[in-house]
C-alpha cells in the first residue's frame, strides 16, 4: 500500500515550477528556478514526462548555489546510459565543493539518461533511439528520446545556463582517453577545452542533435568530455577527470585558487578515421590509445575461431590513436580503432 500511494504521488506531478511529490525526501520539480535557492546543496528530481507505464521520467538534479553570484555551470552526465564514468566525477566533485567558497552555481545531473541505465544500454531504454541526436527535442512529434529532450532542454538546460560540461566515456567495447570535442569557432569553449587537461582535443563543428552543439547554436559554450570507456568506474580517469573539472572551475572564476597550466599540452586534431572490421571475428588492438601512428602502420589483426589470422589492418592515415576496441568480439561493420589528424 505505500508503494502504491508513493507512485501515485509521484505519477500526479503537475507542471509549472512548483513542488509536487517527494520520493523520500527529495522533492520532485517540472522545471529548475534556482534563483530563490539558499546558498548550499540541494537535491530534486525533474519530472521529464512519462514513461510507457505512465510513471514520471525522473532526472536526479544536484544544485551547489554558491555564496557569490555568478555564472551557471551545467554538469551533465550518462546522456548515454553505459557511460558511467562522468557519475563518479560528479559526485566526488559536488562532495568536495564548499559552497561558501564558491562563486555561481552548479547544476549537476548524476545520471540523465535513467531510463537507458536501468537497462546497461546506451540508447533511450531498450527501444528507443540515441538522446544525444535528439536535441533540442520536440514536444508533440519525435520519438520517445525526442519528448524526453524537449523537457531537459525546456525546464532544465536552458533555464539560467551560461556554460556547459557533458561528461561521457566511448560506448560499450570501445574506449576513450581524457579527450574533449570543442567548437573552437566559440572562443570560450576552446578555453574551457584546454582548461580541462585532457590528453585530446578535436576541434570540430559538432554534430546536429548533440547537447553541446544544440548549446553552442544558443550561444552558450559548451563541450563535451570523454572519460575513458564505459560501464565501470575507472580510477584514475575519474582522478584525472575531476581534477581537470577543477582547474576549468578555477579558470571560469567559479574558485578563486587560480587555474594550472597543463603539465603536457594536448594532441589536437580536427578530423576522425575510423578503421572498420570487415567481416566478423576476433580483434586483436596493436597499438594503444594516444600512440601516434603513421600512414601504414599496423593497428589490429583479426581471427578465426581457430586463431588463424582472417586480415591485418593499417592506418590509412598518420595521426594519434584516440578509441579503441576493447571488446575482442568484433561484428563486421563496427570498429576497430580511431585515428586523430
Amino acid at each position: 500500500m505505500k508503494r502504491f500511494l508513493l507512485l501515485a504521488l509521484m505519477a500526479c506531478a503537475v507542471t509549472g515550477a512548483v513542488r509536487a511529490a517527494n520520493v523520500g525526501d527529495v522533492p520532485i520539480i517540472s522545471k529548475l528556478d534556482v534563483a530563490g535557492l539558499k546558498e548550499g546543496r540541494h537535491h530534486f528530481y525533474l519530472n521529464a514526462g512519462r514513461g510507457a507505464t505512465g510513471l514520471p521520467n525522473l532526472v536526479p538534479v544536484i544544485v551547489m548555489k554558491g555564496a557569490g553570484e555568478g555564472k551557471q555551470l551545467l554538469l551533465t552526465a550518462a546522456v548515454h546510459g553505459d557511460e558511467l564514468n562522468g557519475i563518479r566525477v560528479i559526485h566526488r566533485l559536488m562532495d568536495e565543493l564548499d559552497a561558501s567558497k564558491l562563486t555561481g552555481t552548479i547544476v549537476a545531473v548524476p545520471g540523465v539518461n535513467q531510463a537507458g541505465m536501468e537497462v546497461h544500454s546506451r540508447y533511450f531504454g531498450l527501444r528507443g533511439g540515441d538522446p544525444n541526436r535528439a536535441f533540442p527535442g520536440s514536444e508533440k512529434r519525435g520519438e520517445a528520446e525526442a519528448r524526453f529532450a524537449y523537457h531537459l532542454w525546456h525546464n532544465l538546460v536552458l533555464p539560467g545556463t551560461d556554460l556547459a560540461v557533458d561528461l561521457h566515456t566511448q560506448t560499450t567495447g570501445t574506449s576513450y582517453p581524457l579527450f574533449v570535442f570543442a567548437d573552437f569557432r566559440n572562443a570560450t569553449a576552446r578555453d574551457m577545452a584546454y582548461s580541462l587537461h585532457p590528453d585530446m582535443i578535436k576541434n570540430d563543428p559538432g554534430e546536429e542533435g548533440t547537447l553541446e552543439t544544440s548549446l553552442i547554436k544558443k550561444g552558450i559554450p559548451a563541450v563535451t568530455f570523454e572519460i575513458g570507456g564505459p560501464k565501470e568506474f575507472e580510477a584514475r580517469m575519474i582522478d584525472r577527470a575531476l581534477a581537470g573539472l577543477e582547474n576549468f572551475l578555477n579558470s571560469q572564476g567559479f574558485l578563486s585558487d587560480g587555474a594550472r597550466p597543463a603539465r603536457e599540452q594536448p594532441i589536437v586534431g580536427t578530423n576522425f578515421t575510423n578503421v572498420y572490421a570487415d567481416e566478423g571475428g576476433l580483434a586483436v588492438i596493436e597499438v594503444g590509445l594516444k600512440d601516434h601512428v603513421k600512414k601504414g602502420t599496423r593497428i589490429a589483426t583479426l581471427y578465426d575461431p581457430f586463431g588463424q589470422p582472417l586480415r591485418h589492418y593499417y592506418a590509412p592515415v598518420s595521426g594519434a590513436v584516440v578509441a579503441i576496441a576493447t571488446d575482442p568480439v568484433r561484428d563486421a561493420g563496427s570498429m576497430l580503432v580511431r585515428i586523430l589528424h
